[in-house]
């Protein structure tokens, strides 16, 4: 089974089964399809929203395992409630998905959780059909997504909603294949030396001019001037390479450059070769955690382990990722590494 994709959104309420529909892309980053979404909810009314979790509609003889690991994650948020949404696909309009749904009903139900709303979507665009799984057996029609509070609210904050994950995977994707092969020829020929290029007197040295590198490449993003060349490629997956610039780097995340720090990131998930990819990839996914985006992380996370299996940080972070920690949580946590 793939990790989930999870999301902390604002604390906006809704009013019927309908607008939360139409509020997962935005609670996501992306309109899922084929698709088991749980939704957390808390707070004074208990009915808040909390921790959003998603994972692939299994086959049927997955349907526990699935049940298990979601409810488990979901359950690390100690929510009041949850809401529990199948959404698209052949399973989806398929009597034999209200199997999974039940699972995950009884054991959120023995730890405690009053589940307030079971229901499927076809999927969560505009004018989408919807129905509810219990008895009442109430239906409607899915709301415009993009007109939604919610929706403003991420607009002004300046969130991007992607179509698929499929969109949101191609922000890590590797970039021309023949850049890539050029960097990794250059990045074998340096031997991942810092002193290739900085020449430090001391390994004190090599790691502040280490830190130096990645800094200036962040002032460069920052300014809207970042040029990744074959040279600076190198630099960056060769400065990354070493530990205490990688943490330096992770708490560059939560400062005022956090934006340009996840851009940068990004940028170099995509030009640079495996398996010195996995770093940028990493740290990706530590910005993404920080603004509670469990499915960019995820998607960096993956884009991680397809480029060094077994990389340290990475499987540290898939973990956070996995139990839904929350951005204060993980913040606090970076701030005493």
């Amino acid at each position: 089974m793939t990790s989930p994709d999870t999301a902390r959104p604002a604390p906006l309420r809704l009013r019927e089964p309908g607008d939360l529909v139409a509020a997962v892309p935005v609670m996501l980053g992306f309109h899922p399809r084929d698709s088991l979404v749980l939704v957390a909810t808390g707070g004074p009314s208990g009915h808040t929203l909390g921790l959003t979790l998603r994972v692939d509609l299994p086959p049927p003889e997955h349907d526990g395992a699935v049940a298990r690991a979601v409810v488990r994650s979901l359950i690390a948020d100690r929510p009041v409630g949850a809401a529990v949404i199948v959404i698209g696909g052949r399973r989806g309009a398929d009597p034999r998905a209200r199997r999974l749904v039940d699972r995950v009903v009884q054991r959120l139900e023995s730890r405690g959780v009053d589940i307030h709303t079971v229901i499927a979507a076809s999927s969560t665009a505009a004018g989408a059909a919807w129905h509810c799984y219990d008895p009442c057996g109430c239906r409607g029609e899915v709301p415009d997504p993009d007109a939604t509070p919610m929706a403003a609210a991420a607009v002004a904050g300046g969130q991007v909603v992607f179509a698929e994950r499929a969109d949101l995977e191609r922000l890590v994707l590797p970039a021309d294949a023949e850049r890539i092969r050029r960097r990794e020829r250059l990045l074998v020929r340096s031997g991942g030396d810092l002193s290739a290029f900085c020449a430090p007197e001391t390994p004190a040295e090599g790691r502040s001019r280490g830190i130096a590198i990645v800094d200036a490449a962040l002032e460069a993003t920052d300014a809207g001037r970042l040029n990744l060349d074959d040279a600076q490629v190198v630099a960056l997956a060769t400065a990354l390479s070493a530990p205490l610039v990688r943490d330096t780097a992770m708490l560059r995340c939560t400062g005022d450059r956090g934006p340009a720090a996840e851009h940068l990131w990004a940028a170099l998930c995509r030009e640079t070769p495996d398996p010195e990819a996995a770093d940028p990839a990493a740290l990706l996914a530590v910005s993404a955690l920080l603004r509670g985006d469990g499915a960019l992380a995820n998607v960096a996370l993956d884009r991680a382990e397809r480029a060094w299996p077994g990389h340290r940080l990475t499987g540290l972070l898939r973990s956070v990722a996995d139990a839904g920690v929350r951005p204060s949580r993980f913040r606090a946590w970076l701030s005493s590494v």
